[in-house]
Order: structure tokens, then sequence, then C-alpha cells
């Protein structure tokens, strides 16, 4: 029992283990298709996985490509784009310097209307007096009259005072003509309605203040023509009203067009700085041909007298001529005698044995004559 009861524990050992490995192997064979199954999924997967990944590298190339074709098109643009920021940037760095300058020039402008308003004040202040704008007038004539190249005390002459049937007058420059005629200028001239009349705007009050100042013009003519300055000249019986500036005449003249031909009624000449330097021009040219007709004379003068002296000087060489002509003829004949008579008796001494220590040839005579000139006798060179 116990070998039987062995073997049959061995054989369903056995048998156990027959069934056991069968089962295992059975087990095994669907764990294989399971996992095989399941590799096959992951494969067909990973297979799935790699052909959208190769789409999508596909894809991502066809993306490049259009991503470079699109970056070498942008090119151009992205170097405009960076051309125009720097410009911009310059054009920055241009404005802020440019208002930094306008800044400093309106600043300086600033201060010129400033001073410029200073000294229009001051010069309405001073125009307000009589006195002061003559002084104004007579500086403005002055400088005229440097410009024009007349010379104070040759060609003219500050307030010269002088006397006529109206008493005492003075003008304030006195021209001085080439033959000694004169010119009398009075610098004085009315401003005080011309002022009042641009400092309004455009109207009756302004035109009739315009008006005002033709009359004052007129009125200063009169007083000019009153004074008889030309009565105690030599010159033109009439006398230069002086208006430094041009615009106080074409003002006047636009209220009044015959003022003109009423200051001529009175002998009164009105003129401006323009009008004033042509006739001081004019003037200094006359000077210039007085010079050189009175330069013209005095060389003929001197001219005349070099002449003379010429004159004198030829007979004074001819008489020298003649002087040189007889001396040749006195040296020759002193040869003539030194050969004949006293080196021929020394010649023969040596031949007898005296000796000498030079040669005894008598000097050569002097064989040319003296030229006469063709202007009357003075010598030249001897022939």
């Amino acid at each position: 029992m116990d070998a039987v009861s062995i073997i049959v524990g061995a054989v369903l050992l056995i048998l156990g283990l027959v069934v056991g490995w069968l089962g295992g192997r059975q087990s095994a064979r669907r764990s294989a298709r399971e996992r095989e199954a399941t590799w096959r999924a992951e494969l067909d997967a990973a297979r799935g996985e790699v052909s959208a990944l190769q789409r999508d590298r596909d894809q991502l190339r066809l993306d490049q490509q259009a991503t470079q074709s699109l970056d070498d098109r942008l090119e151009p643009v992205r170097t405009a784009l960076e051309s125009l920021r720097q410009q911009s940037m310059q054009s920055d760095k241009d404005r802020a310097r440019t208002d930094a300058e306008l800044r400093e020039r309106l600043t300086a402008v600033q201060g010129n209307v400033a001073t410029l308003e200073a000294a229009t004040k001051q010069l309405v202040i001073a125009m307000s007096s009589g006195k002061t704008r003559g002084q104004w007038g007579e500086m403005q004539l002055e400088r005229l009259l440097e410009h024009s190249g007349l010379v104070e005390g040759v060609h003219f002459r500050r307030q010269d005072t002088r006397s006529a049937e109206a008493g005492m007058s003075r003008p304030d420059i006195v021209v001085l003509m080439p033959g000694g005629a004169e010119i009398l200028i009075d610098a004085k001239f009315p401003f005080d309605a011309y002022w009042e009349a641009i400092g309004r705007a455009d109207g009756p009050e302004s035109a009739d203040l315009m008006r005002k100042h033709a009359a004052d013009v007129l009125a200063r003519a009169k007083e000019l023509a009153g004074k008889r300055y030309a009565d105690s000249a030599r010159s033109p019986d009439f006398v230069i009203m002086f208006m430094p500036l041009e615009s106080l005449l074409q003002e006047a003249l636009s209220s009044d067009g015959l003022l003109l031909e009423k200051s001529f009624q009175s002998n009164v000449v009105i003129a401006t700085p323009t009008s004033m330097l042509a006739m001081l021009r004019t003037i200094a040219f006359g000077y210039q041909r007085n010079d050189l007709a009175r330069n013209a004379e005095l060389i003929q003068q001197v001219g005349a007298e070099l002449l003379a002296r010429l004159g004198v000087l030829t007979e004074h060489v001819d008489h020298m001529r003649k002087g040189l002509e007889r001396a040749v003829e006195s040296y020759n004949g002193l040869i003539g005698s030194l050969d004949s008579r006293v080196l021929v008796s020394a010649r023969q001494m040596h031949d007898l044995g005296i000796p000498i220590a030079k040669s005894l040839d008598a000097p050569a005579e002097i064989t040319g004559h003296l030229r006469q000139s063709n202007a009357g006798g003075a010598p030249t060179m001897p022939a």
C-alpha cells in the first residue's frame, strides 16, 4: 500500500505537474497572444503616430519654406523700416536741436524787441523837441556829406552865421561850390503829426494827421523862405530843406501832390537822403573836374618853365662842346709837338747807350669828333 500510494501519489504529482504545465502553457499562450495583440495595437498606434509625425514634419517643412519665402519678401520692408526708424531718430534729434536754437533766437528777438521799444521811446522823446530833431537831421546830413567825399572846412561849413536884411541867420550846413558859390541847407523838419499818424490804424484820423503833416512841411518851407538865407550868400536864390526820412516827404506828397511846387514858389527845395546824396556827389564831381582843370593849368605853367630851363641847359652844353673841341685841338697839338720835338731827342739818347725803363712812344691823338644833338648843339658820345 505504501508503495502503491507512493506510486499513485507520484503519478498524481506528475499528472498535476503536466496539467499545471499544460495550463501554464495555455495561459502563457493566451498571455502571449494578448501581448502580441497589445503589441500589434501599440505598433499600429506607433505607426499612426509616426505617420502623423511625418505629416507634421512635411507640413513643418512647407511652413518653414513659406516662412523663409515670407522672410525674403519682408527683408526689404524690414530694411526700409529700419532706415525709417533711423531717420525718425535723426529727425527727432534735429527737431530738438532746431527747437533749442529757435528758443534761443526767440529769446534774442525778445531782447532785441525790448531794446527796440526802449530805443523807440527814446527816439519819440527826442523827436518831440525841435532842437533835437534838428541835431538828428544834421547828423544824418553830415553822414551824407562824408559819403559824398566832401571835407568839412574845405568843401562845407557848419553853423555859419551871417547877416541879412531879416537879421542874423545861421543855416545848418553851407556847401561851398567850385568857383565860390554856396548852397545853404537847413536840417530842421516837422515830425509830430507824422509820428502820431503812423501810430494809428488807417482811417479818417490817420488821413487827417497826414494832411496836417503836409501842411506842417509847407509851413516849414515858408518859414525858411522868410529867413532869406540866400540874401547873404553867393548862391542861387533858394535854400534846401533836408528831411532825413524818405517817408516824411512821401507821405506829405500823398496828402498834397502840389507840395513840391508850392515849396519851389517859396524858393525852398525839399530834399531827402536820396536826392541830397545825388546832389552832393555831383558837387564832389565838380570839385574833381575843377581840380583837374586847375592841375592842367599848373602842368602847363610848369611845362613852359621846364622848356625854358632846358633851353638854357642846352646853351650851357653847347658851350661845353665847344670847349671840349678846343681842348681836343690843344691836346693833339701837344701830342704832335711831344712826338716831333721831345721824344726824338730822347730816342737818340737811347740809341747812344742811355738805358730807359719804358718805351718812349707818344700817346695817341684824339681823332674822333663831338657830335651835335638834333635839338641844337648839345654834344653826344664821340664818334
